[in-house]
C-alpha cells in the first residue's frame, strides 16, 4: 500500500476510503471506538502522525501508545477497511459548479454495453465526478464539473451517444457545505 506523499499544495487535505463496499454498516459499528476514532482522525487528515492520534485518543479516555496506533492502522489497511490514501483538492478548482446529466436510453438488448461504453468514455474525462446506473425513469446519471469557457462536457456526451439516447436532462448545481464523511460513505 502506498503511503501518502508529501505535497506542496497549500489547499490539499487527505482523505481515506473507510468502509469497503462489501462491509456492512453493522460491521462498521462492530469496530471498537478506538478504531473508529483513528479512522475519523485520518479522514480529516491522513497525514496525522500516530503520536498525535494517540494524544487525541488519550484526551478522550483511551490509554494507547503511538506504537499501538501504528499497529492498528496497519491492521485496518491489511483487513481492507482502509483501502488507501488519496489527495482531495479543496477550493482549488476554478468552480464548484457541476452539471448532472440524466439519460434515458433506447430499449435494446445491448443496454449494458451502452452503459459500459458511456462509463468508459466519461471516466477518461478529467472533470467527471461520478457515473451512476439508475433504475426507474432514467437509466444513467453523470455528474461533471463545469469547465468555464469550454463547451459543456455533458453536451459532448449527448452528441457522442445521440444514437443510444432517447431523452436527457441537464441540470446545473453547485456544491457547498458537503459533509465529507457522509459523502464518502455514500459514494463507497
Amino acid at each position: 500500500m502506498t503511503k501518502p506523499s508529501r505535497g506542496t499544495y497549500k489547499q490539499i487535505f487527505k482523505s481515506i476510503e473507510k468502509i469497503p463496499r462489501f462491509m456492512s454498516s453493522d460491521a462498521w459499528s462492530n469496530l471498537d471506538k478506538v478504531d473508529q476514532k483513528i479512522i475519523e482522525i485520518l479522514n480529516n487528515n491522513a497525514r496525522t502522525p500516530s503520536k498525535e492520534i494517540a494524544n487525541e485518543l488519550r484526551k478522550s479516555g483511551h490509554d494507547v501508545s503511538d506504537r499501538t496506533i501504528r499497529k492498528r492502522i496497519e491492521r485496518l489497511e491489511k483487513s481492507g477497511i482502509i483501502k488507501g490514501y488519496k489527495a482531495v483538492l479543496s477550493d482549488v478548482s476554478e468552480t464548484n459548479e457541476y452539471e448532472a446529466l440524466f439519460m434515458k436510453f433506447k430499449p435494446t438488448k445491448s443496454l449494458e454495453m451502452v452503459k459500459k461504453s458511456i462509463t468508459e468514455h466519461v471516466i477518461d474525462k478529467p472533470d467527471y465526478l461520478f457515473v451512476a446506473n439508475l433504475e426507474g425513469e432514467w437509466n444513467m446519471l453523470v455528474v461533471m464539473r463545469i469547465d468555464s469557457g469550454a463547451k459543456s462536457s455533458t453536451s459532448k456526451i449527448i452528441e457522442k451517444f445521440s444514437e443510444q439516447v432517447i431523452d436527457y436532462r441537464i441540470n446545473k448545481f453547485d456544491i457547498q457545505n458537503v459533509n465529507l464523511l457522509n459523502m464518502s460513505l455514500l459514494l463507497l
